[in-house]
């Protein structure tokens, strides 16, 4: 997804019908691929809260990278809370029915999902050249040389930021089993 100066003036001074057309099937992916198949039926709620609140906020943004930032991270957050919701909900169940095992399969993504939220809220921490390598080579799922490009840096340059960006989430996480298997996996 790439928001140029043109959609985020337009964005800026009320019109939302561009952003849409470039920004709505990305967000749906990602909401999709954050919420599971469990909640996937919840990712065009999701992405529409998501606009919402961007657009109450857009005075505030100064650039077109800020803004899609918050984009994603409200997407993201709207997502786990959604989650967040279903847990609960689940957590009441058990309760009312403590003999009922919980499925195998929830376990495994309530913890898949505490490690990506946990990876999300290190990515958000990175400065903003290696926050922009997540963002256009694994969020936007760009080639190298397509990210390189929109940055303004040549394929070796990126490369260089790209692995300081994996060696600084790896220092971040060693002795964690779990999140050094999800940044291999993911970066690998």
């Amino acid at each position: 997804m790439v928001i140029t100066e043109s959609i985020f003036n337009d964005f800026k001074r009320g019109s939302i019908d561009s952003l849409y057309a470039e920004a709505w099937s990305p967000l749906m992916a990602y909401a999709a691929r954050v919420l599971g198949d469990r909640y996937a039926m919840m990712a065009e709620d999701c992405v529409q809260e998501t606009i919402i609140k961007v657009y109450d906020t857009r005075a505030t943004f100064t650039s077109a990278f800020q803004m899609k930032a918050f984009l994603f991270t409200c997407l993201h957050n709207q997502c786990v809370s959604i989650m967040r919701k279903g847990k609960t909900q689940d957590r009441y169940m058990a309760n009312l029915f403590p003999h009922e095992p919980i499925e195998p399969e929830i376990s495994a993504a309530m913890i898949e999902q505490e490690a990506l939220d946990m990876l999300h809220a290190a990515i958000n921490e990175l400065p903003d050249e290696l926050r922009q390598v997540f963002e256009l080579n694994y969020e936007q799922g760009l080639r190298n040389a397509e990210a390189a490009h929109l940055m303004d840096l040549s394929l070796n340059g990126f490369n260089k930021r790209k692995a300081k960006m994996i060696n600084i989430l790896r220092d971040k996480y060693k002795g964690n089993e779990t999140m050094l298997l999800l940044i291999t996996v993911l970066f690998s």
